[in-house]
């Protein structure tokens, strides 16, 4: 079995579906814990999932749920019907930390995993939040749901 590492200080984004069949994309600020699972696509390297999901059509109007310098890129990826979480505890201190991802922006029309493209499909079928809907969830602490891969310098 191959071995996976985590793209060390790299801002990637890796996506996911809920229980619901909606998506999730996960912006990592170079340190954020990712799903073991996330990391195993043959289609795709991590750190072009972004701008795979911008190349989908705009869908939808976002909602903003923080106020924060440079939304751009979480809201291209609103407007392609993903729910964009963000793992701010990058620009915390430790004492100050949630650990868990939060959520920046929404889309008005969620896109569903069966309205993807067949190799971004494949790429969250891995990645499912089985027992939660993005929706009804401004934080998510992926650790409950996930082995995750984590920055050495934080292992």
């Amino acid at each position: 079995m191959k071995e996976y590492h985590y793209p060390e200080g790299i801002e990637c984004v890796w996506i996911a579906s809920d229980r619901n069949g909606y998506l999730g994309a996960f912006t990592t600020a170079g340190v954020g814990p990712i799903p073991r699972k996330a990391l195993t696509s043959k289609l795709f390297e991590i750190e072009d999932v972004e701008e795979v999901v911008c190349r989908l059509p705009k869908i939808s109007e976002t909602h903003l749920f923080v106020s924060m310098k440079r939304l751009d890129d979480f809201v291209a990826m609103a407007e392609r019907g993903f729910f964009v979480y963000d793992w701010r505890d990058a620009h915390r201190t430790t004492g100050e930390s949630k650990n868990t991802y939060e959520l920046i922006t929404a889309p008005i029309s969620p896109i569903k995993s069966d309205a993807l493209p067949e190799s971004l499909a494949k790429l969250v079928t891995h990645v499912c939040f089985g027992n939660l809907a993005f929706a009804d969830n401004k934080a998510l602490d992926i650790y409950e749901q996930f082995e995750c891969l984590i920055p050495h310098k934080f292992s």
